[in-house]
């Protein structure tokens, strides 16, 4: 599956603009009053301003994964660090995990949102590069975590309407499903993010993937809208 294009809403737009377009190096392909959309390899991010980011209302937060080459983590820590970016640590200090069953390893980070951001090298691709590590070598959007009541009832329904099957979990608090290549990390909203152990927030977004049926996600109001295009 592909993760072709996803809109995700934001408090503070023009502190996300810098962090992304500046300081990450990624080329805006839209840049508009109330939103700004990069180019993240194969995939397209746009962040749309919060409709009520003055009227109280609880900071929207996501997980996204971005894909590097498999030989590319550790340069990849590398640059985030020289642009002051502090990767998250787990409880034992570790900043690198490694996941056996997936075949991955990873590292992770917050942007000014407070978005859960993770590089991750998937040692099953052959994808490795020979320069040094640049923005470019994101290659695209891997994983966007989706934060629901019942994760078993989700998973039926995605699976269903984009031909897709259960990757890993156990389907009943944490389901990924598609593949290596593009994952929705479908999750109960009670079971805490890794590695820091912050709590889903369910939040609206849109997300369009090119899978067996290609279509596109939406959440609005904490509800699921899937809307099969093929």
């Amino acid at each position: 599956m592909k993760l072709k294009e996803i809109t995700i809403q934001t408090f503070c737009l023009d502190a996300m603009k810098t962090f992304y377009c500046e300081r990450l190096g990624l080329p805006a392909n839209a840049d508009r009053q109330t939103s700004f959309t990069i180019r993240i390899g194969e995939s397209v991010l746009t962040f749309q301003e919060h409709a009520d980011a003055d009227a109280g209302a609880e900071n929207p937060y996501y997980h996204l994964a971005f894909t590097v080459p498999t030989n590319k983590l550790a340069e990849a820590k590398q640059w985030l660090r020289e642009r002051g970016i502090d990767l998250l640590k787990d409880d034992q200090g570790h900043d690198e995990f490694h996941f056996h069953s997936w075949n991955a390893t990873s590292v992770y980070f917050d942007d000014p949102n407070g978005n859960i951001i993770e590089f991750i090298a998937h040692h099953t691709f052959h994808n490795a590069a020979n320069e040094p590590f640049e923005a470019k070598h994101l290659l695209r959007i891997s994983e966007i975590g989706l934060p629901v009541d019942q994760v078993s009832e989700a998973l039926g329904t995605i699976t269903d309407t984009f031909a897709l099957e259960l990757w890993k979990g156990d389907g009943k608090q944490f389901a990924a499903i598609g593949d290596a290549e593009g994952l929705f990390i479908v999750v109960d909203k009670q079971r805490p993010w890794f590695p820091e152990g912050k709590m889903p927030v369910v939040a609206a977004a849109k997300i369009a993937v090119q899978s067996g049926k290609s279509g596109s996600l939406q959440l609005q109001e904490g509800r699921y809208e899937l809307i099969n295009e093929s």
